[in-house]
């Protein structure tokens, strides 16, 4: 993870808002988290956020790629 916030320090994208995401949602409409799209030098990486904390992210307008990379339930999906 600590590589993936190097890089986008590096191309100058942590206060740019992540466009590409997705909520995780069952066949009983329980939502299971956010899934997000991180493209950074041509590599796509997914950023998995588990309720309830992707609530938070979600509700202000959409996170950054610094909010979404530095939380600290985020996970790096492979």
């Amino acid at each position: 993870m600590q590589q993936i916030i190097k890089l986008v320090q590096e191309a100058k994208l942590g206060t740019e808002k992540v466009t590409k995401h997705t909520l995780l949602i069952d066949d009983k409409q329980q939502e299971h988290g956010a899934l997000f799209f991180i493209e950074v030098k041509g590599k796509n990486y997914k950023i998995l956020v588990p309720p309830p904390h992707h609530v938070a992210l979600l509700q202000e307008g959409g996170p950054t790629y610094q909010q979404v990379l530095q939380h600290k339930e985020a996970m790096l999906l492979k």
